[in-house]
């Protein structure tokens, strides 16, 4: 009698587990990309230059939580002391600005990605694959394009938008945006002459 019980708690233990997964399953299927989400909210709310805001405020939302991604990574995966050491300042400093961004967007009443964008993590997978002999040289290439890409698009904004905050915002982040690239490129020059 006792086997039966406990043949009948194993299958229903089974059963519960297997629904769970399918359940998980299901709905890591139909997870929207948090920056769609956002993009649609905001197409609803804004028309023309706040939709551009919006659309901008989007984009450095979504370069802001990249970096701080990567810089964990790599603080967890590289084996050079400088590069992780310049990860972890990437991602403590990623992380506030995505808090601020955060906050500054909920301000403008502009919806932001919560999360990696499935472009995101394409690019954190990527870089998670690599040799370890080339990780280090990769991921300070990444940072240095991602950072020259974000300066152009933040100097690009700081000439189309017509709102005072987001000017003296973008005036701000651009500084400390070029402080990063300096650094990610000093770090590049060194490993190049390895």
């Amino acid at each position: 009698m006792k086997n039966k019980v406990d043949i009948c708690i194993s299958a229903i233990a089974i059963l519960m587990f297997a629904t769970t997964l399918t359940v998980t399953a299901c709905k890591n299927q139909n997870q929207e990309d948090t920056k769609e989400v956002a993009q649609e909210k905001n197409e609803a709310k804004f028309e023309d230059t706040k939709e551009d805001d919006a659309k901008f405020l989007v984009d450095a939302s979504e370069f802001n939580l990249q970096q701080a991604e990567l810089g964990k990574l790599v603080s967890v995966k590289s084996n050079n002391n400088d590069v992780k050491a310049f990860a972890q300042m990437m991602h403590d400093m990623h992380q506030v600005k995505t808090q601020e961004i955060n906050a500054f967007a909920s301000s403008k009443q502009v919806s932001v990605p919560a999360s990696l964008t499935d472009e995101n993590k394409e690019d954190y997978n990527s870089l998670n694959k690599k040799d370890i002999d080339d990780f280090d040289k990769q991921y300070i290439d990444v940072v240095v394009k991602n950072h020259k890409d974000a300066i152009d698009k933040y100097t690009e904004e700081l000439e189309k938008t017509t709102d005072p905050d987001i000017k003296k915002w973008l005036v701000i982040e651009t500084a400390s945006l070029r402080e990063h690239l300096d650094s990610a490129m000093n770090l590049q020059m060194k490993l190049d002459r390895k």
